[in-house]
């Protein structure tokens, strides 16, 4: 039963990795509590993601050409399996409502005031669902297009803000309390970089799964890199408005000027920021998809895109009442809420399957 005939490339993977982590946190940048050492808490955060990360591509190799739901069956037994691979399922599906929730609040708050935030639910959605039912392979090329375009946009934007750049803004470095930096540290690994688990829905799908790892290591630490950049340069910038601004990035940009020339700046952080929004949403929509189809044994996950992404713009509409009580549960519950799905699960899975001595898997993809 193939559910899924496109392969992608390492490359491909890793670009894939970079779009994803960049995703909503060039919305909300993460390390948030750390006030201006923001970008030290998303270092160290970048440090346990690769450990994370690590942690579930060992599983995947382990079990070559095996999504988390196949490896679930084959480690735990049917029954058992398919509770945990549910469990995992309602992860990605509860994040990719969060993350839909996260743009449409963008837009709706800056961009489209006036459009009903339900209309910017359902476009998004419908250009997410489209891609999903063209495949992996599709989503894949699509991103080796709009991701390098996403990453030169932030050391373009760095130089045109140079004039605007104090780095005693930046300073004095590491005064804020040990136990503040650590719990920012830990919100920046769950938030964006161990959200990367949602790949173990992915790596059964490229060619060489022997350089899986290190194409998944690639991604993180390219957007870690950039990430970092773009945190620091928001505070170097903007200050203690950094700290208090829902979207420091997108006011970063409405400071750029030159010469009354290149102004309104902000619209094509804005076009960027979609972009990465496509991926982020269309990975957890696809992972959730092709993975009920498999917990169900359906032919196929084309006929349940629909009432599934239906679904989660529901789960959008109704998760959270207002921004206040998103960024509310985005920095103070969701690291918490998080480490069960992006820890628990394919540690213990990797234990068990030692502990069994499960021989490792290769062959077809199903």
């Amino acid at each position: 039963m193939f559910l899924e005939q496109g392969k992608i490339s390492n490359l491909q993977l890793s670009v894939l990795i970079t779009g994803f982590v960049l995703g909503s946190s060039v919305i909300i940048p993460p390390g948030q509590g750390a006030g201006h050492d923001a970008w030290i808490a998303v270092a160290l955060g970048l440090m346990e993601g690769l450990l994370i990360a690590w942690i579930f591509t060992a599983l995947a190799r382990q079990f070559e050409y095996k999504t988390i739901i196949e490896i679930n069956s084959l480690v735990y037994g049917k029954i058992l399996g398919k509770c945990i691979s549910v469990l995992f399922i309602w992860y990605l599906f509860h994040l990719g409502a969060l993350v839909l929730d996260n743009y449409a609040r963008f837009f709706k708050l800056e961009i489209y005031p006036n459009t009903p935030k339900t209309v910017l639910f359902l476009l998004l959605m419908l250009v997410c669902a489209s891609t999903v039912g063209r495949g992996i392979e599709v989503l894949a090329r699509c991103s080796v297009i709009l991701v390098p375009l996403t990453i030169l946009l932030i050391p373009v934007d760095t130089l045109l803000l140079i004039p605007h750049i104090d780095l005693n803004d930046l300073m004095p470095i590491l005064d804020v309390p040990s136990e503040k930096l650590l719990w920012a540290s830990q919100g920046a690994a769950s938030f964006p970089f161990a959200e990367t688990v949602a790949f173990l829905m992915v790596l059964a799908f490229i060619d060489k799964p022997e350089k899986g790892p290190s194409a998944v290591s690639r991604g993180l630490l390219i957007a870690g890199f950039f990430l970092i950049m773009a945190v620091a340069r928001n505070a170097a910038v903007l200050g203690p408005m950094a700290v208090i601004t829902n979207y420091p990035s997108y006011l970063m940009a409405q400071v750029i000027d030159i010469g009354d020339i290149l102004t309104r700046f902000e619209v094509v952080v804005g076009i960027t920021l979609i972009t990465m929004g496509f991926i982020k949403i269309s990975i957890l929509f696809y992972g959730t998809v092709l993975g009920l189809a498999q917990v169900f044994n359906l032919s196929s996950y084309r006929p349940i895109i629909l009432p599934v992404g239906i679904l989660m713009v529901i789960l959008a509409l109704t998760n959270v009442g207002n921004t206040l009580e998103l960024f509310e549960f985005a920095y103070k519950s969701y690291p918490i809420y998080a480490v069960p799905f992006q820890i628990g699960i394919p540690l213990v899975t990797l234990i068990v399957a030692k502990l069994r001595r499960l021989p490792q898997t290769g062959g077809d993809q199903v």
